[in-house]
């Protein structure tokens, strides 16, 4: 089945930094925080959430019906092997990308002291209904900097049982040309199958990311998280030096938390999404828009660089990435549950 040669809007196609939106212009460097001592977090107001996150976009009215015939189009896509590997020059590709964002890394950015109690404390945001955050008595900031491992996390669900053919194997979902996630004409193909129209694939993103608040401070500080890791946010193939960072979690019951910082603004936004747990997809919006989704794969998560497709509603696509960082402060707490 042919394929085009690129996304809409993809790599090489991208608008500049600053034209962005939804995730925020980037002016000049602003103050950042230092280091300093830690200090306890400053508990949550649960009043002062951020509840825009939690409704569905205006643009989003695809129906139960559309849903499921994407997941049954999906689940016919998953009756091939090999999922959870890439063809050796897609590999090659997002490692060669991944590399020269953590070469910048170390040490130009490794004293910043990003997602430590000092930080936390100076960048109170939105929070949204469900946070890690809630959950970080539990454990101290290096905790959160953890890399999960794929084979724990299987088990970590709270769903009781879920279509095993989809979680016998990992799933890594790769955006764009070569990848095995592409558009043609006006059409989105999983595995060289036809899933849906674009704008439905982006409407079903968006649904999947807006997920219902907790009932009430209880539920949210009850529930549990397992760490996904902090990731620059990768743009285009020009940015070595990425100035928004993200730090991910997940529930037991599948929701993805998380917080993306602009080093240049200084500026905190939460994130909120979900895993399907038909098709192992992660979808995820940004507090302060109504337009902004984010997608990948659980198990892209998993790993040390992952491909990610950008909805800016049904207008357009872009590829970015997600490139893994180092704890610059170490790792001193107790072992994480993914491990």
């Amino acid at each position: 089945m042919s394929r085009p040669s690129t996304l809409p809007g993809g790599i090489g196609n991208q608008p500049g930094i600053g034209d962005r939106p939804g995730i925020g212009n980037q002016p000049g460097i602003g103050n950042r925080p230092g280091i300093g001592n830690d200090t306890n977090i400053n508990r949550l107001n649960f009043a002062d959430r951020d509840i825009n996150i939690n409704n569905r976009p205006n643009w989003v009215n695809i129906n139960n019906n559309q849903i499921n015939n994407i997941h049954t189009n999906w689940g016919n896509a998953f009756n091939r092997p090999g999922w959870g590997t890439l063809p050796a020059n897609r590999l090659g590709y997002w490692n060669g990308r991944g590399g020269p964002i953590r070469n910048n890394w170390w040490p130009g950015h490794c004293h910043d002291g990003w997602f430590n109690n000092n930080w936390w404390n100076g960048h109170n945001h939105g929070w949204c209904g469900w946070h890690y955050h809630y959950w970080n008595n539990n454990y101290g900031p290096n905790y959160w900097w953890t890399v999960p491992v794929w084979g724990a996390m299987t088990s970590w669900w709270n769903w009781g049982t879920y279509p095993q053919e989809v979680w016998s194997e990992p799933v890594y979902y790769d955006y764009g040309d070569g990848g095995n996630v592409t558009y043609q004409d006006n059409s989105v193909y999983i595995g060289g199958d036809e899933i849906c129209t674009a704008d439905e694939y982006a409407q079903s993103a968006a649904d999947l990311a807006t997920v219902a608040p907790p009932a009430d401070e209880t539920q949210a500080e009850s529930a549990e998280w397992m760490p996904l890791g902090t990731f620059a946010v990768v743009g285009n193939e020009q940015e070595t030096e990425p100035s928004r960072v993200v730090q991910l979690a997940v529930s037991k019951e599948g929701i993805i938390s998380g917080s993306l910082y602009n080093t240049q603004t200084d500026a905190a936004q939460s994130v909120q999404g979900q895993v399907d747990k038909e098709t192992q997809r992660v979808a995820m919006r940004i507090a302060d828009s109504d337009t902004v989704v984010i997608e990948t794969g659980i198990y892209n998560l998993t790993q040390d660089q992952t491909p990610i497709l950008v909805h800016f509603g049904t207008d357009r696509t872009e590829n970015w990435m997600l490139v893994r960082l180092e704890n610059p402060e170490g790792s001193d707490d107790a072992a994480t549950p993914s491990q």
